[in-house]
């Protein structure tokens, strides 16, 4: 039988088994949460609903399979699953697909003699993610300013794959968009796009005429010093780290106002909370691209 498991991860996953499941033997584990959910998903798609471990040829683990390199990622499960557990669904040979791996996932697959391909290192997948996290930033935005996107000078500070597609993004939607990013040949690409562009090392010149900044960089970019030169009605919305604005203490743990009226929003893993059916769809896609290439689904038996 060519069997998957999916196990944890939040509704992207789900909705990944459903899709994969047209093709293949899907069954999931660690949504206990979500009776409901998990009910509808079952009668809808025929997705199996796992109680207890059961052993296949290939188990799919969250985005990111793990926070601390200690146990899965799995919000909606009553209790938590050790990193070792994966070892209770595995057959022989198994394969392990995964997001984002840790050194402790890769040892016991190497101990274990399984298979570990990391799908969050496939181009397609991080691509897709990146239109859709772009997305989420416009929603929160128009949400939080409570106006327009059209007209908004808005800052974007890095410029990878998700500032490409959400300045590209914003431009068509009328914004006036900046980019601030470290390498010259960033902001020669920003500047081709249309967009104005200014060196990390002297955005603080520039820093008080924004009506919102979105960051990308997954590192502290807006100390306190920055932070005291922004507008006081000036929204940041941090995609990438919790790091980037300094000190939890500026704002509250909700997305608050700062100390000096800044509001903050920490907006990370926005695929799995805008778009939890895209996502996973594109995860599911993602694993078949693999297999495809691969030249077949991991199905011997023994």
């Amino acid at each position: 039988m060519k069997d998957f498991i999916f196990l944890g991860g939040d509704l992207r996953f789900l909705y990944a088994a459903a899709k994969l499941n047209q093709e293949y033997n899907c069954a999931v584990y660690g949504f206990d949460s979500l009776p409901d959910v998990e009910e509808q998903v079952h009668k809808d798609t025929g997705v199996e609903i796992l109680r207890s471990p059961r052993r296949c040829k290939n188990i799919v683990l969250p985005l990111p399979m793990s926070r601390n390199c200690d146990y899965i990622t799995a919000p909606y499960h009553s209790k938590r699953m050790s990193i070792n557990s994966v070892t209770d669904y595995t057959e022989e040979g198994a394969t392990v697909y995964c997001g984002r791996a840790c050194d402790s996932l890769r040892e016991i697959c190497r101990r274990n003699s399984l298979t570990m391909i990391d799908y969050f290192e496939r181009e397609e997948l991080i691509v897709l993610n990146a239109a859709i996290t772009a997305e989420g930033a416009i929603e929160i935005i128009m949400r939080e300013k409570a106006s327009a996107v059209m007209g908004m000078r808005i800052l974007v500070t890095g410029y990878g794959r998700i500032a490409k597609v959400l300045s590209a993004n914003l431009k068509s939607l009328g914004a006036k968009v900046t980019v601030s990013a470290r390498k010259f040949s960033d902001l020669a690409w920003a500047r081709i796009a249309g967009c104005s562009a200014v060196h990390i090392d002297e955005v603080d010149d520039v820093l008080g005429k924004f009506d919102t900044i979105i960051n990308t960089v997954p590192a502290q970019i807006f100390d306190k010093e920055r932070l005291s030169k922004l507008k006081e009605d000036c929204l940041i919305v941090d995609l990438a780290s919790k790091s980037g604005v300094e000190g939890m203490e500026l704002c509250d743990t909700a997305g608050g106002s700062c100390i000096t009226g800044v509001k903050v929003i920490w907006a990370l893993s926005i695929p799995g909370k805008v778009a939890p059916v895209s996502a996973g769809e594109i995860i599911a896609d993602t694993i078949k691209n693999i297999i495809a290439e691969k030249g077949g689904v991991n199905n011997e038996q023994h």
